[in-house]
């Protein structure tokens, strides 16, 4: 029977892998610290190896490193609740075949034993095993959501080549985070990152910026210049923005990526473009290609890989993980002392929907930690208010929480009031029946109690409506 060993020090965790391993006809093996991990590879030589990063004992991270070294074919598969940029980077060079976020869904786990067990075999067939990773990052990105998890693995990959990326997502999502840690953890990190945003660079000036000028090409240029795309060298040049690029420059730009050179203005002799190219954009190409305001050729030239970073609002498991982290970071920058976050302020920042994303949360987190008095950070500090509910077209997560209680509520008075007796079908309907009054009564007030919005908000008629709020 094949051996799979998991190393967690969370019994509930290696129970369920358990039961899930043997209803799969595998044998697991439990280590609860990383020591007993290198015993039991050691000793039982299991086919697969899931191995979580935090243990009291020694990290996973140090494990893995041993386990390769022991077992460089040995397929190991790091998990962490606590997911990081850094972390992932650091599992994937030190040859993790994989790198999860918990919580875990047994779905993926199955899928990726099977791939892990593929690989094992292929490489005892005489197939090449892939490549680890250098690191050396800067910057930090932090994220426990799948979506957060996939991006960091993606980018992992993205180090073992020269090819372009375009980086896309709204405005303040990290997408030169993404540029700097791809550059950093590649072979190129020795050489220049160079940062350009093109939306900043005055239009009469963007050429001499990106490709450098020559004496005397135009009045005022009294010295030759060297560009950005000289000055990236053999390192990587980020191009934020760049559907601002203004047309002409789009073509400038598709021949330097096609012929890989360039010239200065006020020069023909070319120079050689050796940096790689990472764009990025919170602009839909898409649109700006059909509309003729983004140039199609060049679109397709970028986009053969697409890093695409989701808004904050959309992976709401992160919100609380990364005001942590910039608690501490603006503790370190401000010299204080702040302890933590008030539960009402954490469940106002979970509930915000960040338009500014990562970075307008960073802002706000840094601002608190300037204003507060105490030893943790309130609702009033923070400035965020509870979500708004003037508009008449939501009901948020407190109102569903509110209805809840009244459900529970509506139960517990059914049976208060009639007993056993009655039966059980009697007693749901009386729970639908609060239930249903009370989520009216919500709509009623978000409306002002304007009984045809209160329909719509719904999806009700409005008879429907008036028939089971104002019975007859």
């Amino acid at each position: 029977m094949t051996k799979i060993l998991i190393a967690d020090d969370e019994r509930a965790i290696c129970l369920a892998f358990s039961q899930l391993l043997k209803r799969d006809g595998y044998e697991p093996l439990i280590a609860s610290g990383g020591r007993e991990a290198l015993e039991l590879v050691e000793r039982e030589k299991p086919a697969a190896v899931f191995l979580d990063v935090n243990m009291p004992d020694l990290s996973g991270l140090d494990a893995l490193a041993q386990i390769r070294a022991r077992d460089p074919q040995l397929p190991v598969i790091v998990m962490t609740a606590y997911g990081t940029m850094q972390s992932a980077m650091e599992a994937m060079r030190l040859g993790a075949f994989d790198y999860l976020g918990k919580p875990l869904e047994l779905s993926q786990i199955r899928t990726l034993l099977q791939r892990a067990l593929s690989s094992r075999a292929e490489s005892a067939a005489g197939i090449p095993a892939e490549a680890s990773l250098d690191t050396n990052g800067e910057g930090v990105m932090i994220g426990q959501s799948k979506a957060m998890q996939e991006i960091f693995k993606l980018m992992s990959l993205l180090t073992t080549n020269d090819l372009t990326i375009l980086v896309t997502g709204e405005s303040g999502v990290g997408k030169e985070l993404v540029a700097r840690g791809i550059h950093f953890n590649s072979p190129r990190r020795e050489h220049p990152f160079v940062a350009v945003n093109c939306a900043a660079l005055p239009e009469n000036i963007v050429e001499s910026e990106l490709f450098g000028h020559e004496r005397g090409a135009f009045t005022g240029a009294e010295a030759r210049r060297i560009g950005r795309f000289e000055a990236a060298g053999d390192g990587t040049l980020f191009l934020d923005e760049i559907g601002e690029l203004p047309l002409q420059l789009q073509g400038k730009l598709l021949r330097v990526l096609q012929e890989r050179n360039f010239e200065r203005v006020g020069s023909v002799a070319s120079i050689p473009f050796k940096a790689r190219l990472i764009a990025a954009t919170n602009r839909n190409l898409d649109v700006e290609t059909a509309a003729g305001r983004f140039r199609e050729d060049l679109y397709f030239r970028l986009k053969l890989i697409t890093v695409e970073i989701p808004p904050l609002r959309t992976r709401r498991e992160d919100i609380a993980l990364l005001a942590r982290h910039f608690l501490g970071q603006a503790n370190n920058e401000l010299g204080r002392q702040i302890t933590g976050i008030e539960a009402d302020a954490v469940k106002a920042i979970q509930a915000h929907d960040w338009p500014g994303n990562v970075r307008e949360l960073e802002h706000t987190i840094k601002r608190a930690v300037l204003l507060c008095r105490g030893n943790s950070l309130s609702l009033h500090e923070l400035g965020i208010k509870p979500k708004a509910r003037t508009d008449g077209h939501s009901l948020d997560s407190t109102d569903l929480d509110d209805l809840l209680d009244a459900a529970r509520r509506a139960l517990r008075d059914a049976i208060n009031v009639d007993g056993p007796k009655d039966s059980t079908l009697g007693v749901f309907y009386t729970v639908i029946e609060a239930v249903e009054r009370a989520i009216i009564d919500e709509a009623l007030q978000i409306t002002k109690g304007n009984q045809v919005a209160a329909s719509e908000l719904l999806g009700l008629h409005r008879t429907t409506l008036r028939k089971k709020y104002f019975p007859s």
